[in-house]
């Protein structure tokens, strides 16, 4: 802040407390009125920047500790109530389809309910794509891909 910005505070806050005094209000107050004024006046010069980020430090993101889609979706996990989270729930139904549909098979398709009710455990599709999938759903769906692998069809 430049010196006549400090000087119309000053101003502002002079002629406050001379108003305010002339009009009858106590010294002791119109001098706190004109002080109040005179802050809020040299409050409204500072100059802020534009991007609110802009002075603060740039630090480098370390390649090893930013976070990952792995560990994204770990902390969807909630083993206190047991319970995943819709991140990794999509992620794993996704793999889980596509792996069904190399081999002809489409899970919300009714003909082809049975055999996947075979390949992948009973009702195990229904229990991803509803409100509450468990841990122990992710799991038994992480098995199914395991059992689809390609490299295992190949043998």
């Amino acid at each position: 802040m430049s010196w006549w910005r400090s000087l119309l505070g000053v101003g502002v806050a002079a002629v406050a407390a001379l108003g305010l005094s002339a009009v009858g209000v106590e010294p002791v107050f119109a001098i706190g009125w004109g002080l109040a004024g005179a802050a809020v006046a040299m409050l409204m010069q500072l100059a802020l920047p534009a991007e609110p980020g802009a002075d603060a430090p740039q630090v480098p993101a370390d390649l090893d500790r930013r976070a990952t889609e792995i560990s994204r979706m770990a902390w969807a996990l909630n083993p206190r109530t047991g319970l995943a989270g819709e991140r990794i729930t999509r992620r794993v139904r996704a793999v889980l389809r596509h792996r069904l549909e190399r081999i002809g098979l489409d899970p919300e398709r009714p003909a082809d309910r049975g055999r996947c009710d075979a390949l992948l455990g009973q009702d195990l599709w229904g229990r991803l794509t509803g409100r509450a999938t468990s841990i122990a759903d992710i799991e038994r769906a992480l098995d199914a891909i395991d059992r689809l692998s390609p490299i295992k069809e190949k043998k």
